[in-house]
């Protein structure tokens, strides 16, 4: 197949770089660099290839695909049949190039209007998707068990949902969290009263719809509880005797085998193959992941050492050891501790929400975990992929300078707050039910008058037009501002504080 890539001068250089790495990766392709006198390639029109096009005719006539730059305005289909060649358009960034090339060699279809970005995107999507149900797929078949229907296999790793309740109604607020997990695990403190836990984890199994187990290091209350929960975590290999001593009552569950600090990865292995000749068959191998500056690499050391000399048991992750103990913001957290963690091996990772500031932890770790798997599925890193955890930043520029006014003025005065005699409003974000929440009062009055509830500050802006609460221009301006910060915090899972910034980053 023979292409030929239209640019301009400044990005020449980097065209033709991308143009032989494409060539050295797809044997068969020739692509020749056509460069027309224009500095930024974004400056092409169709009318401008019209003109510069026929200069470089010759170097075009044999070629099956012309690709001009995907900033180039205007449809280029008219340029084609006056031509008599096949142009299409490009991608809007140089890098993209070369998954255009292998796209247009599965024989997908690619556009005279519109850049090839958004062809490149769906595309890209069908595959993650597919590496995804495959993975899937795998790991219903090839497993080392499964854990009430849910299997645990080296194929799709497992997100477990660490919950804390004192009362089954604390569940509640777990419920947006382990829709994102594929296992819940109950922290149990040793003592706790036994009949308050089995009407939590009732409440559990009948709230998440999921396997439900429990986190405990109270030896009495597996014993009671291990034919209510789906599996057992936090066992300690100093209790390998008790534990041996119920095997009967525990023999089909699946039990999490605790190492941690102090325990040799050997010893940790060694007493998984005691257990499992002893009748438990269902064992996976938790060395514990320690807090930075706490230990965290020498537990890492454990990981990889747990991985090396075994296959037969898998192996969790207790993520949450990092993410509740490090104040840094989860989301890059979980993405770096999933993408070691996959390219160990690891099977299951534990998380936790304990705090504030480990809201939405386990969809942040859930997206991660697909990252990884497609990343290793198509031998790349995590980069360029659909999916992907850029929340604060974006990977790429997506503005320009706007060509400046001849009259500009500097603003820098903020002008005096004045009371609006219509009344005031409170505004609220309530994580628990995804909405925020503004609360009208007249002056002089301590209750409000009105409450106004929705995820869409658009809609609940257009209540208070609709309904006359505001008076003054300036003050619908502060709602629309405030409301936009409500939002921006819902979305981020970050604390919202009427009048006070979101963010600190000096």
């Amino acid at each position: 197949m023979k292409i030929a890539l239209v640019t301009g001068r400044i990005a020449y250089e980097m065209v033709r770089e991308v143009a032989e790495k494409i060539m050295r990766e797809n044997p068969g392709v020739e692509i020749t660099v056509i460069q027309l006198p224009i500095p930024v390639a974004a400056m092409m029109t169709s009318e401008y290839l019209l003109r510069e096009l026929p200069r470089h005719i010759d170097s075009l006539r044999d070629k099956d695909y012309v690709i001009v730059p995907g900033y180039t305005r205007g449809d280029v289909s008219l340029v084609s049949r006056e031509l008599g060649l096949r142009i299409i358009k490009g991608p809007r960034y140089i890098y993209d190039l070369p998954q255009m090339v292998k796209y247009i060699l599965k024989g997908v279809e690619f556009s005279t209007i519109e850049p090839a970005d958004s062809i490149l995107e769906a595309e890209k999507e069908k595959i993650e998707v597919e590496v995804l149900r495959e993975a899937r797929e795998k790991a219903s078949v090839d497993k080392y068990f499964d854990i009430n229907g849910i299997p645990v296999s080296k194929h799709y790793p497992l997100v477990v949902l660490e919950v804390y309740a004192d009362t089954p109604r604390d569940l509640e607020k777990y419920r947006v969290a382990a829709s994102h997990a594929d296992l819940i695990s109950i922290g149990v403190p040793i003592g706790f009263d036994l009949s308050k836990t089995q009407r939590i984890i009732e409440e559990a199994k009948t709230l998440f719809n999921k396997p439900v187990g429990i986190d405990t290091g109270d030896m009495d209350i597996i014993n009671e509880l291990s034919r209510q929960v789906d599996f057992i975590n936090g066992v300690s290999i100093e209790n390998i005797d008790v534990l041996t001593s119920m095997i009967h009552a525990i023999r089909e569950k699946p039990i999490i085998l605790v190492g941690g600090r102090g325990v040799e990865p050997k010893k940790l292995v060694s007493t998984a193959r005691y257990l499992r000749e002893h009748g438990l068959e269902k064992i996976i191998l938790d060395p514990v992941l320690q807090p930075p500056l706490q230990g965290l690499i020498e537990s890492l050391t454990a990981y990889i050492e747990v991985k090396n000399m075994q296959s037969e048991f898998p192996v969790l992750m207790g993520v949450g050891n990092i993410t509740e103990l490090v104040d840094a913001d989860s989301i890059g957290l979980n993405a770096l501790l999933a993408f070691i963690g996959v390219e160990l091996g690891v099977e299951l990772y534990l998380t936790a929400e304990a705090s504030v500031k480990t809201r939405n932890a386990t969809l942040e770790l859930k997206k991660a975990l697909e990252m990884a798997v497609i990343a290793k599925k198509l031998g790349k890193p995590p980069k360029d992929l659909t999916l992907n955890l850029l929340v604060l930043k974006d990977k790429k520029l997506k503005t320009s300078i706007p060509v400046r006014a001849e009259n500009r003025v500097v603003a820098v005065e903020k002008s005096p707050w004045k009371p609006d005699p219509k009344g005031f409003f409170k505004i609220f974000v309530d994580h628990s039910n995804k909405t925020i929440i503004v609360q009208y009062y007249k002056y002089g009055e301590n209750k409000p008058v009105l409450e106004i509830e929705s995820r869409d500050p658009y809609a609940i802006l257009n209540t208070i037009i609709d309904r006359e609460l505001a008076s003054d221009p300036k003050h619908y301006f502060y709602l629309g501002y405030e409301l936009a910060k409500a939002k921006i915090a819902l979305s981020l899972g970050k604390e919202y504080e009427q009048d006070r910034e979101l963010f600190t980053v000096d």
